[in-house]
């Protein structure tokens, strides 16, 4: 039988079923392009007041939205191809557009899980997770993920039926 694909990620076994399905927030792409807002409407202000100029602020105030919204595009590119999908055996991450980045690991084999949100990110419900292994070798850094908690949560969750299913099997086998 052929190895499926989610969302562009093939599934190493046929029997695997997703259990989670986490995205980078909107939330840190958007705030990034603030200071750039606020610097042009400050500008506006200060053209209108000082020099009585509107065209000239509002021309500012259209030039610092054009910064905001042309350096926020490498993180809108980047959230719209970043894919975490945790199964009932493994979890995979995508990110990337031009340089694709993928990642398994076997759940049975992540020893932590780090969540580290910002202030904003408690308000909004976005953090960093890390995800270590027992090796090392296979950490995971994702950035201002969605739903941190849950992602956590379901980590664990799997993690544990995981080695919960291969101990019952070895006590198993010891009683043959």
């Amino acid at each position: 039988m052929a190895a499926r694909k989610l969302r562009g990620i093939q599934f190493d076994s046929p029997d695997e079923v997703e259990v989670f399905h986490a995205k980078e927030s909107w939330i840190p792409v958007i705030l990034g392009g603030i200071p750039f807002i606020l610097l042009g409407i400050a500008a506006l202000v200060v053209t209108w007041w000082l020099f009585k100029q509107q065209a000239i602020g509002l021309m500012l105030l259209g030039a610092f939205i054009v910064v905001a919204v042309l350096s926020r595009i490498p993180r809108i590119l980047a959230n719209l191809d970043t894919d975490v999908v945790i199964t009932n055996k493994r979890l995979y991450a995508r990110t990337g557009i031009v340089d694709i980045k993928d990642q398994v690991c076997d759940l049975s084999n992540i020893s932590d899980v780090t969540v580290d949100p910002s202030v904003l990110g408690r308000i909004f419900d976005y953090a960093d997770v890390r995800v270590q292994t027992f090796a090392g070798d296979q950490d995971f850094d994702l950035r201002g993920i969605a739903h941190p908690y849950e992602m956590r949560k379901a980590i664990n969750r799997g993690s544990d039926a995981v080695k919960e299913t291969r101990s019952s099997s070895r006590r198993h086998e010891t009683r043959r």
